[in-house]
């Protein structure tokens, strides 16, 4: 019982700790709590200090993960959004892994890609979701799980598929 009390001590005192010095840890503890604290509020703080803007009564599942270069803000989402476990926001896309690909011109020019992404209100991303740079989701719109989305997404509308497409007007009778 006394071993079970020092637990729980132990693990209000991080939380605590957590949520009052956010702004002096480094990026990789930063990372590493964002990515896999079980606190969804906590997560979220860290979140903005990973260039991510979240709306009021936004929450990520576990897994969400954001790909940038830089400390500028690069994914906005909006009020009363819900993500499920293992999105990946991908706002910067390169062929980093060698020098001859990156000098191929169709890389270059299709596969190189930087932007900004905005998810906009109500909406609902499953999970293993995929979003490219540069793409804005519209507002009550629904991503289904495991699509890979390359173009932009419309308002009351459902998005699915590899690469995702539109499969469904939510604003029908």
């Amino acid at each position: 019982m006394i071993f079970k009390k020092s637990l729980k001590f132990i693990d209000n005192y991080i939380y605590k700790f957590c949520r009052k010095y956010v702004d002096i840890m480094p990026e990789r503890f930063i990372k590493i709590i964002a990515f896999y604290h079980p606190d969804p509020y906590l997560r979220k703080q860290y979140y903005e200090k990973l260039g991510v803007r979240m709306g009021e009564n936004t929450l990520a599942n576990l897994g969400l993960t954001v790909i940038r270069t830089g400390k500028s803000i690069c994914l906005y989402i909006g009020d009363n959004v819900s993500i499920a476990p293992n999105v990946v926001f991908i706002c910067k896309s390169e062929a980093n892994n060698g020098k001859e690909i990156n000098e191929i011109q169709y890389v270059k020019d299709v596969l190189t890609k930087e932007g900004i992404i905005i998810v906009e209100d109500e909406v609902w991303i499953g999970a293993n979701a995929t979003i490219m740079p540069g793409i804005t989701i519209g507002k009550c719109s629904i991503v289904g799980a495991g699509s890979v989305v390359t173009i932009d997404i419309e308002p009351y509308s459902v998005y699915a598929g590899v690469p995702a497409r539109k499969i469904r007007d939510l604003k029908e009778n």
